[in-house]
């Protein structure tokens, strides 16, 4: 049998053997693999706006041996120290707290066992690094008369200085589901151009900017905020409008109430009219007047005076006895014309 023929064998051979061996020693590869990483518990630091460092790590250690959190700064182990304030839950430890930290500084966290398990070291060039920052809150949306919606919002800066922040701003508007990200070096944004049609959407985030930090955390988004048709509205909140036609609406119905009620009888008389009391109309001629009619009239004294007699009238003595003389001492009979 020539050489030729014998190669394809003796790779096939070779081949088989191969994959056997190195199915035999995987699991031996997959122990000592398990035994270098931390694969069973990962530790994690971040610090807040006010500078409290928060490490957790994802497993939980048993009751009676809990884990142990060591820290030191550049590089100087001999002067590793416990962690001052543990998170428990459940009488374990899964995180430590630290508020006085150096955040220039080089910092490691290690955390130890009793069980000799391996677990995490971790080493940080500088803790400002790990800030994040509470998201943006209280959006408002305006437009302008150049046709530009202008966006503001408020940040938390804890004991950090506000230009020290970086912030993102995506938006979107109804003909698109696809966000657009841009960044804003300030708390205002400017969109230039929009359509007055359509209704946008938008959303910020913080984090620290490279003249203080080399930040490796965004803050959360914040809620969303939109803009459409001249109404601003926030996803969880109502618009500062329509709070403030519900507030409108109320006080002008209670105002409505008030005056219905202090008013009944003026409200009454309009609704049913009354029939009018002649006792009202000549109450001044009683009080003011002293009963002098024309004087309630309004007629004056001459003409008063003018409407008196100013003469007299002889009065006629009537009587039947003959002898009786009259007023010129004359016999009235003796005057009477003979038939």
């Amino acid at each position: 049998m020539s050489v030729k023929k014998l190669y394809p064998v003796s790779l096939w051979i070779s081949v088989r053997l191969g994959f056997h061996f190195f199915v035999m020693i995987l699991p031996w590869l997959h122990g000592i693999e398990g035994s270098e990483k931390p694969g069973n518990v990962e530790l994690h630091c971040i610090v807040n706006k006010y500078q409290v460092l928060t490490c957790v790590w994802n497993k939980q250690s048993d009751v009676n041996d809990n884990y142990t959190l060591y820290y030191w700064y550049s590089d100087k182990e001999y002067t590793a120290a416990q962690c001052p304030h543990y998170l428990i839950v459940n009488q374990t430890t899964f995180g430590c707290q630290l508020s006085e930290i150096e955040t220039f500084s080089t910092f490691t966290v290690k955390l130890t066992s009793n069980k000799q398990e391996y677990l995490p070291m971790r080493k940080f060039d500088k803790l400002i690094d790990l800030v994040k920052m509470d998201p943006p809150s209280k959006l408002q949306v305006t437009n302008t008369s150049s046709l530009e919606l202008r966006l503001q919002w408020e940040q938390s800066y804890g004991s950090l200085r506000s230009h020290c922040m970086t912030y993102q701003v995506q938006y979107k508007n109804m003909a698109s589901d696809k966000w657009t990200v841009k960044n804003a070096s300030s708390t205002l944004f400017i969109l230039p151009s929009y359509d007055p049609k359509q209704t946008y959407t938008f959303q910020v985030r913080s984090k620290l900017s490279k003249f203080c930090a080399n930040s490796k955390f965004w803050s959360d988004w914040s809620q969303a905020v939109s803009w459409g048709r001249n109404i601003t509205v926030t996803d969880e909140q109502p618009s500062t409008f329509i709070k403030a036609s519900v507030i409108l609406i109320v006080t002008f119905l209670l105002l409505i109430v008030v005056v219905l009620v202090i008013r009944t009888d003026r409200v009454w008389v309009v609704l049913v009219p009354q029939i009018p009391n002649p006792a009202k109309k000549f109450e001044t001629l009683f009080t003011v007047h002293g009963n002098n009619f024309q004087e309630w009239l309004g007629i004056s004294k001459e003409a008063v005076e003018n409407l008196k007699t100013n003469y007299t009238e002889r009065l006629c003595i009537v009587t039947e006895d003959n002898d009786c003389p009259g007023p010129d001492g004359k016999n009235p009979t003796t005057n009477l014309p003979t038939q």
